[in-house]
């Protein structure tokens, strides 16, 4: 059966000028739905911050395996970011976007493609609340604190734990977080709307210097990202299903101070059942996934044994990407419901 409602609504949405080049996959049931394949692009794109649940994934496994406890602070690893009284701030703070370490103003632009100076900043950096005790969403120190920690736990580079740990047991073959191993993907295109003007410009510095922001250069095609939710709702080798229940139940909620005090619930590196994954849903909803950049969705369902994957090049203001999204979402659930899977 074809995808009608969803064809129709990408139709308006083009129209409108609110989509470029787009790509969706669904899976259903731990099964791949083959009619959403013929919709949109089989390219790869940026997929921004919807790609933090998969940097969460490594230290995920690197707790079940036991080398290390969400409860352990940073410091315990990583002596010198202790500095400054943050000696207290846990693996778990920073997966919650509480660390209290969380703006870039400081840093000059020019150091972003510099790790090493990264972590020197980070070092030095005085945090804007004490741990826990408020949510300040992360947008790009989440990446750089993790990708830190992982490396001096495992002596490994970020990308050689992602592999090992996610993308070749999952099977996620164009994931990556760098250009090394990628093509090009899609051009991040600004609409009028959008306020984020250097980003495209910014994007293509990082690709150009093969240097992963991590929280924001992921790269993915739909069909992967959208497995990776599948996976962690029906693989339960992978993770064992106890595990899962713990990183995907709510760990804080409260309002974002560094999203207009949006209100949020938060597992252990994904969003719950929010709004800002662009989906309506109710108090008791299971749905869990992250967005990113305006742009792209990753999101999955236990109770419905569904996962969607919903990338595209085109950055909308916030209020266009909700709607834009919520079209797109909505669409493809009434398909899902008609296809009677």
């Amino acid at each position: 059966m074809v995808p009608i409602n969803t064809e129709k609504v990408i139709k308006e949405l083009t129209k409108k000028g609110f989509i470029k080049d787009l790509s969706i996959s669904v899976f259903s049931k731990n099964k791949f739905i083959k009619e959403f394949e013929k919709i949109g692009e089989t390219s790869s794109f940026y997929i921004f911050s919807a790609g933090k649940p998969l940097i969460a994934s490594i230290i995920w496994k690197l707790v079940e395996k036991e080398i290390i406890n969400f409860n352990d602070p940073i410091c315990k690893f990583w002596p010198e970011f202790g500095k400054k009284n943050k000696d207290k701030i846990t693996i778990k703070h920073v997966l919650t976007h509480s660390s209290g370490v969380s703006l870039t103003s400081s840093l000059p632009d020019r150091d972003y493609t510099d790790l090493n100076r990264v972590s020197r900043w980070i070092e030095n950096y005085i945090p804007e609340s004490e741990p826990g005790e408020r949510i300040a969403y992360h947008e790009v120190t989440y990446g750089w604190i993790l990708g830190e920690l992982i490396y001096r736990v495992t002596n490994k580079t970020f990308e050689e734990n992602f592999k090992d740990l996610v993308g070749d047991p999952l099977g996620l073959s164009s994931i990556s977080f760098n250009s090394r191993t990628q093509k090009y993907p899609k051009k991040i295109i600004r609409h009028n709307s959008s306020k984020l003007t250097t980003i495209p410009t910014i994007f293509n510095i990082f690709y150009a210097n093969q240097i992963p922001l991590i929280s924001g250069t992921c790269i993915s095609n739909s069909y992967d990202l959208a497995k990776f939710y599948n996976e962690l709702i029906n693989n339960n080798k992978w993770l064992k299903r106890k595990f899962k229940k713990n990183i995907l139940r709510s760990h804080i909620e409260g309002n974002d101070y560094n999203s207009e005090l949006k209100f949020t619930k938060l597992g252990l590196g994904v969003r719950l059942n929010s709004k800002i994954i662009n989906i309506s849903s109710n108090e008791n909803s299971d749905t869990f996934g992250h967005s990113g950049l305006v742009s792209c969705v990753g999101l999955g369902s236990f109770e419905q044994n569904i996962s969607i994957a919903i990338l595209n090049n085109l950055l909308l203001s916030d209020e266009l990407n909700e709607y834009r999204m919520t079209q797109l979402i909505s669409a493809i659930i009434l398909d899902l419901n008609k296809m009677k899977l």
